[in-house]
């Protein structure tokens, strides 16, 4: 589209154009191509060879992390290596839950511990090999990000993020890809001036994609090498002591604590699981009258009552009785527990969530831990975190965003033509996010890959999980408004102290608001969207070869429709928010609060409660080695470390003024949104959260 043209719809085009829109989406049916892996249950995902779509910016922000993240493991290695300087741009807020920022340096270095590497010359002439690799690379990054400011436009001032304006060596967002190429295409010789700077240009981009794959493989496989060559831990120490090229996250001061354990709930990486408690959960998980009045200090009161007024709260993790207990690197040990929580009564102080009890499994015979257990509830925290990180990772992150998004990339690429108003609302929700799930498809899920080392089951079963519940999901009901009020979680006034909640739904209201204005300026009727053939081709599309259910106004059994204004709006806001402020809401507390093991970890390691006559289970038996904690800092931290794109910022993307007007709109109210939130958490009568900032939160799945 040139700058003056307006999105139209294919019923509203000419005849002739309609005719070139029909073979300008037969031609991308031939690009975008459905592929159902067996590695992730037969899910759809685009099939290779993909288009991939490159910015130098994106590829300079993940060779950066990658090879600070490389320096740090060779600090460890060869301490006496390198100085203690933070390269990873980020500034660490309350009580890990954090801000992002720029880089500031540790005031106190945590020196290791002389135990906790091995002596092993091989290794250490590996770590000095990768030592000069990573020098080199570090030079070439500093050339490339130099071609990148002299290749970016000027760009006007983005009151949104000024941490990203001031981001060393790194371009904030350049205005246009650097291309739109699939690895395997063959090139052609150009004819004229025009097409030798495209090919140039697209050369470049496969040239810099094939470096950046190389560096971060060469990286990533030292790091699994390391696994299995530590040994245990001998106090907590030695976790924090392998941050030292990377800010240790707060969390490591407060990992233990009831207060953090309770904070993870309402505003940790996977706060989307907590419930409101019923009858039928207090029947399987027992929970005595007096037992509930002596952690509570509630004279009188009983468990009934508590429940009848929406004060029980839980967090159930039944769908992990799907997993097989792993034993790469070694026998790991997995639990599908529950936890109660409750709001204390009114007129008692602040009413923020407290812990109650956790239950290691889903019967009612399963052993019942309080927070007077002293080591046995410290270690029943472990097992309930253990559960979380293994539900975030699968169902939460890999699920319900990066793998639920993609049948809506391909069916918006295959059936709404490019000039089509949708297309060019959605995109922008969509860079990326085929490229990063075939690089997790193809090395992060695959057996003896991170998440076989890391996480707590088989790879068979760990990634069959993640497949079911995308297969589980009804999408109508994943609408979030929907979605808190069937989890009963939706009353500020029964649940005070819910940020997530709070803030992503605010979020979430302003992309409704945003998208609705954008589809009134092309949907003037119900009928505008019933006559939309490639709408419809799109929906009906997401539903036989997206395999995504529930979806659509169409009676049960039906082919799937879109009929309303309405309907049309509410789900393109839900599946921009999951795009965007969702995938931000799972991902980016991988580094501020995941990426230290004993925060959050990701299996267990010895049997709890111990088998009878075995030595009492210690916390320390139950976490990772040190090189399984390694490998998490480094996966967890990197993939919670590259910000790209803002959300709302479109650049020059839309030609038509009305679509315009509305955007300006949009902006000021993320703008408000952004003080909003900081104005909640500078009061203190919250738990920090600042995951949600607008200014925080990407466009698109592109990490």
């Amino acid at each position: 589209m040139s700058l003056f043209d307006v999105p139209v719809l294919p019923q509203n085009d000419t005849p002739e154009n309609r005719e070139k829109r029909a073979q300008a989406l037969a031609q991308q049916q031939t690009q975008y191509r459905y592929d159902y892996p067996s590695i992730v249950g037969g899910l759809p995902m685009a099939a290779t060879p993909i288009p991939v779509d490159l910015s130098l910016d994106w590829s300079l922000q993940v060779a950066g992390v990658a090879i600070a993240l490389g320096e740090n493991l060779i600090s460890i290695l060869l301490p006496n290596m390198f100085s203690f300087d933070v390269q990873i741009p980020i500034v660490l807020g309350q009580s890990g839950f954090s801000d992002r920022g720029e880089a500031q340096p540790r005031g106190e270095v945590v020196n290791p511990d002389p135990n906790v590497v091995k002596s092993d010359p091989q290794l250490v002439k590996r770590a000095i090999e990768l030592h000069g690799f990573l020098s080199e690379q570090r030079e070439k990054l500093g050339k490339l990000a130099e071609r990148a400011h002299a290749q970016k436009s000027p760009q006007p001032p983005d009151p949104l993020s000024p941490v990203r304006r001031a981001k060393a060596d790194v371009a904030r967002v350049l205005p246009t890809q650097l291309s739109k190429v699939s690895p395997a295409s063959p090139t052609k010789a150009p004819t004229t001036t025009t097409e030798a700077a495209a090919g140039t240009e697209a050369t470049d981009a496969r040239d810099i994609g094939q470096w950046l794959a190389d560096l971060v493989k060469r990286i990533l496989d030292f790091y699994l090498s390391m696994v299995g060559l530590q040994g245990r831990a001998d106090d907590l120490q030695q976790y924090a002591a392998q941050f030292r090229k990377v800010p240790l996250p707060p969390s490591a001061g407060v990992s233990q604590t009831d207060e953090f354990f309770t904070a993870l709930r309402v505003a940790g990486p996977n706060a989307m699981v907590l419930r409101r408690a019923t009858p039928a959960d207090l029947a399987a998980f027992p929970v005595t009258d007096n037992r509930f009045a002596s952690v509570t200090g509630e004279r009188g009161a009983t468990v009934q009552e508590a429940v009848s007024a929406g004060r029980i709260y839980i967090v159930d993790y039944s769908a992990l009785t799907k997993l097989v207990p792993g034993t790469n690197p070694q026998q790991k040990y997995a639990w599908a527990p529950k936890a109660l929580f409750y709001v204390p009564a009114a007129g008692s102080g602040r009413r923020s969530l407290r812990p109650l009890a956790i239950q290691t499994g889903q019967d009612a015979q399963s052993p019942i831990f309080y927070p007077s257990d002293d080591v046995s509830w410290s270690i029943a925290k472990l097992v309930v975190n253990i559960a979380d990180g293994n539900y975030h990772e699968l169902i939460s992150h890999l699920g319900l965003t990066h793998l639920l998004t993609e049948p809506f990339v391909l069916a918006t690429a295959r059936q709404l033509d490019p000039t089509h108003p949708l297309n060019l609302l959605l995109t922008p929700h969509f860079v990326g996010t085929l490229l990063i799930n075939y690089a997790a498809q193809t090395s992060l899920i695959t057996p003896g890959g991170p998440v076989d080392l890391l996480l707590t089951g088989t790879s068979a079963s760990l990634n069959a999980l993640a497949a079911s519940a995308v297969q589980e999901v009804r999408y109508n009901q994943t609408f979030l408004p929907q979605a808190l009020a069937a989890r009963g979680v939706d009353s500020k006034e029964a649940l005070p102290d819910y940020p997530y909640r709070d803030d992503a739904l605010t979020v979430w209201n302003a992309i409704h608001d945003w998208v609705s204005d954008y589809v009134g300026i092309y949907y003037e009727s119900d009928g505008d969207v019933a006559g939309d053939y490639e709408l419809q081709a799109w929906v009906q599309e997401l539903v036989t070869a997206g395999h995504i259910q529930g979806i659509g106004e169409g009676a049960p059994g039906a082919a799937a429709q879109i009929k309303t204004v309405g309907y049309l709006s509410t789900l393109l806001t839900q599946v921009i928010f999951t795009a965007s402020a969702q995938h931000a809401a799972v991902n980016f507390p991988q580094r501020t609060i995941m990426s230290y093991t004993p925060a959050l970890p990701l299996a267990g390691f010895a049997p709890f409660p111990a088998p009878a006559g075995a030595p009492a289970t210690q916390v320390l038996d139950v976490l990772a080695p040190l090189g399984e904690s390694i490998l998490q800092q480094a996966v967890l931290g990197g993939l919670g470390a590259v910000y790209h794109t803002v959300l709302g910022q479109y650049g020059g993307h839309f030609s038509d003024l009305r679509a315009r007007a509305a955007l300006a709109s949009f902006q000021k109210r993320l703008q408000a949104i952004e003080q909003q939130i900081n104005l909640a958490n500078g009061l203190g009568e919250r738990t920090a959260y600042s995951t949600l900032l607008p200014s925080a939160i990407p466009q698109s799945i592109n990490i």
